[in-house]
């Protein structure tokens, strides 16, 4: 583990779910120091080093996100696998086999190309949909599962599935009820962290 600056590392996704950022946000401008310490401890963002050694998260951008929002800087990276010795074509071709990145953006389309990824947790764009599957995770209605990006595959579906709403905070309240609904019936018993 090393200590980095937030902004060196590079998004492997297009997309956050903004209201997990709030949720975040919150929750860390709530604790004091020792508590920060711990929950900093239990989110070591992991990093592939990739071309030029840069860094690239592969699995916390949320937590990243709310650590920029909120000028924290006790938060920790652990390097997975370095290929930085890779050229970019071989490395991007590495990260996708593993599942490393994902490639779709706020309103579902692509996979796009790597190289049009943010440079940075601030340029990142708010997709509804995986605030609304982060939600249903939150809400008991979906078992958080250590698979890479599983969160996307729900809010893909709940995209796809739901006519709802996602402007207001009454408009997400029902979109939850119908997506936890969604969440329990067979359509999703192939979709990763699905529950009876």
């Amino acid at each position: 583990m090393k200590k980095t600056d937030i902004l060196d590392l590079r998004p492997t996704q297009f997309v956050l779910g903004m209201k997990e950022i709030e949720f975040k946000v919150k929750k860390i401008t709530g604790l004091n120091p020792k508590e920060l310490q711990a929950y900093s401890d239990d989110h070591v963002i992991p990093i592939v080093l990739g071309p030029g050694k840069q860094q690239f998260i592969i699995d916390h951008h949320h937590f990243a996100r709310a650590c920029w929002e909120t000028r924290v800087n006790t938060f920790s990276t652990k390097t997975i696998k370095d290929l930085s010795g890779l050229q970019e074509k071989e490395f991007w071709n590495m990260m996708i086999k593993k599942g490393w990145t994902y490639l779709h953006d706020q309103f579902g389309m692509g996979p796009h190309l790597p190289s049009a990824l943010p440079v940075d947790i601030r340029c990142m764009a708010d997709d509804p949909y995986r605030s609304l599957a982060w939600a249903v995770i939150d809400a008991g209605g979906i078992k958080k599962v250590n698979v890479p990006f599983f969160e996307f595959e729900w809010s893909s579906f709940f995209r796809q599935n739901l006519s709802v709403r996602l402007f207001s905070k009454s408009d997400f309240k029902d979109a939850i009820k119908a997506a936890m609904k969604l969440a329990k019936s067979p359509e999703t018993a192939h979709l990763p962290g699905y529950m009876k």
